[in-house]
């Protein structure tokens, strides 16, 4: 026995021996051993569920960008099915109709890369006409699935028929065609338009899904039309499970599921997206293997590291359990313990700051230069509030004030300013320090780490998720989401609410006549031309569809809404897009109006307010086009104005 241990009186030794001391320590520490484990493996699996979530996230957001993609190339192709079908039901299939037919068709295929060619089949299935190169005229289509279909089915709409092997190059190819019929209403044949399936994975190769990734187009039925990567014996098969894949796509439009691909074998995650507009899936997979990768590397890290924890923790538990057996080894623990806590700390990437209850830093860690640009020394004896942006300065004392009150920890993100002036965003977590004897608050501890890059990502896909891809403006969604908030923000203070929309006249003429690409830039200007011509922060113009938009004028009564709706047609009409289709020469809108002043107890309903703005722009149509009608107030029921509701255009 040493001279400290021979110290300790007998009827000390009695109480805790070194036996019974142990045999409580060990058994605490193997538990907290085990608790260490428990909450990694909780955090890993957590981590490994979050890592998949974000998978999840980006393919389901690719499948929606791709399917729009997918869903314009066929509308494109539509469009014109619908023209020479139009024509073929006016003016039949003579000869000098079919040469008519023949040039537009041509012309039509030259206009869309990608579009293999159109051609003419008459009832009985013998090609009238074609603009496929070398593909002859007079041969029969009559058992081509998607001319068996139009001759049994009389629906009038579009049918995207089955991958089929090409008559000239034997490459896959997918149909898109529309039944024409005569003066009698009867079958008189069909108009096909047909794309490469390998234009479709053309396109798909330029998004990167990794190696064992892939990008599939497919029919609702389960069948491949198109696949990244390309492989020519895929397309045309029926993926395995493909009825639960219809039965999932029937149930839910858009979904996530894991899937073992028969192809070559790989276990995919799923994401899928289907069409409203067309019986077509936009499916994403990524390798199950590959999307974890990264998770299973930091897994393992934190694995070996945890272990080597729970060893450096047995190890400090045993060499505590003997030093508490000898007193005279507890400063030599406790010194251990600071510079174990400083090492850690000066090694994080993240800054470690102790705040005492002066709210004087009393020390920085050194990643203080590489968050705020200023060495850990200097920021010792200052205040944390000096770096902080002055906007975000009241929270952050909100947030340290409530330590010891509410909470013993708690977090925010705000605005920093680094030493060469530039803003970053900094996230900080504030633990409250207690005097270990006494329990009275000694400050607290903070973590910050810079989280700029997060917050512009985070702002970005805001801002897209309520933008109109082709004009700029504001799309459905925001619109709707916005008329909701000032329709209960204009009941609550009495105000009117006003609604515009606008129609592009004789858009559809347009389009056949300039093509679909000066058709957008039509949209694009037009509504560049709205979003001028309203000028208050609170108006919003959006895209409310096709050619359609919509304005929310708050705190607008129906003469305001007049006047702004006169001057967003006359503006439209002075921009002078030229359009020989339309009775002025150039691009006219025509406008409805409907103003409503809700009251506070009535139920939201913005849809009225929408339709009776839409009933008197069909109006303003029916009476000749270019020019603004507004709806009666009894039209946007229910709501009605309160007494004394403000008028004009605050």
């Amino acid at each position: 026995m040493s001279s400290n241990s021979s110290a300790v009186s007998p009827a000390t030794k009695a109480v805790v021996s070194p036996l019974s001391l142990g045999a409580r320590a060990y058994p605490l520490l193997a538990l907290l051993c085990l608790l260490l484990f428990a909450a990694e493996g909780w955090h890993a699996w957590t981590s490994r569920e979050a890592q998949l979530d974000d998978v999840e996230t980006s393919s389901a957001n690719l499948a929606r960008s791709l399917l729009q993609e997918a869903e314009g190339t066929f509308a494109t192709v539509n469009a014109a099915l619908v023209g020479v079908v139009e024509r073929l039901e006016v003016d039949g299939t003579r000869p000098a109709v079919l040469d008519r037919i023949s040039a537009l068709l041509t012309a039509q295929s030259r206009n869309q890369p990608g579009l293999r060619g159109f051609s003419v089949d008459s009832r009985s299935g013998e090609r009238l006409v074609t603009s496929v190169p070398n593909l002859p005229v007079g041969a029969s289509d009559a058992e081509r699935p998607y001319f068996q279909h139009h001759k049994t089915d009389p629906g009038p709409g579009s049918f995207i028929g089955p991958a089929t092997r090409s008559q000239l190059t034997g490459n896959w190819i997918i149909t898109i065609s529309r039944r024409f019929e005569d003066q009698d209403g009867q079958f008189a044949g069909v108009v096909v338009a047909s794309v490469e399936a390998a234009e479709f994975a053309r396109g798909y190769a330029a998004y990167d899904v990794g190696r064992q990734g892939s990008i599939a187009l497919l029919r609702t039925d389960g069948m491949i039309l198109s696949r990244h990567p390309y492989e020519d014996a895929a397309i045309g098969r029926v993926i395995s499970g493909g009825s639960s894949m219809q039965q999932r796509a029937t149930l839910n439009p858009v979904g996530n599921y894991r899937v073992t691909s028969p192809i070559d074998g790989v276990e995919r995650l799923a994401s899928y997206h289907r069409s409203d507009r067309f019986p077509i899936i936009l499916l994403v997979a990524t390798g199950a293997d590959e999307a974890l990768s990264d998770w299973a590397r930091e897994a393992w890290l934190r694995a070996v590291v945890v272990v080597l924890v729970a060893v450096v923790i047995v190890l400090l538990g045993s060499r505590l359990v003997a030093q508490i057996r000898r007193r005279r080894h507890a400063d030599l623990v406790l010194a251990r313990s600071e510079a174990q806590f400083r090492m850690l700390a000066e090694h994080a990437s993240d800054m470690v700051s102790r705040v005492g209850v002066d709210g004087l830093r009393r020390y920085a860690s050194p990643a203080a230069k590489r968050l705020l640009g200023i060495p850990a020394a200097e920021l010792v004896g200052r205040r944390p509030e000096e770096n902080i942006h002055p906007d975000d300065r009241p929270d952050f004392d909100a947030l340290v004030a409530s330590l010891g009150k509410d909470q013993e920890q708690g977090g925010l993100t705000y605005r920093a300013m680094r030493s060469d002036g530039t803003e970053i965003w900094v996230e900080s977590t504030l633990r409250l320090v207690r005097d270990p004897k006494t329990g009275v608050s000694d400050g607290y501890v903070g973590i910050s780490r810079d989280v700029t890059i997060s917050k512009a990502v985070e702002a970005k896909l805001a801002a897209l998720a309520t933008t109109d891809g082709l004009t700029g403006i504001a799309n459905r969604r925001h619109f709707d989401n916005t008329l909701f908030t000032e329709w209960r923000r204009a009941a609550r203070d009495g105000k009117w609410l006003g609604v515009l929309m606008l129609d592009v006249d004789h858009f559809k003429g347009f389009n056949d006549r300039y093509g679909h690409l000066s058709g957008d830039e039509c949209l694009r200007t037009v509504a560049s031309v709205i979003a001028e011509t309203i000028r208050r922060p609170g108006d919003i113009a959006a895209r409310y569809g096709g050619e359609e938009f919509g304005v929310i004028l708050p705190s607008t009564d129906l003469a305001g809404a007049k006047d702004v709706a006169e001057r967003v047609r006359a503006a439209i009409e002075a921009a002078a897009i030229t359009h020989g289709g339309n009775d002025a020469g150039v691009v006219t809108a025509s406008i409805g109006v409907a103003v409503i002043a809700p009251t506070a107890r009535a139920v939201v309903e913005a849809s009225a307010l929408v339709g009776a703005a839409d009933g008197a722009l069909y109006a303003a149509k029916r009476s000749g086009r270019n020019r603004v009608i507004a709806a009666e107030p009894s039209d946007a029921a229910p709501a009605q104005a309160d007494e004394g509701a403000g008028h004009g255009r605050g």
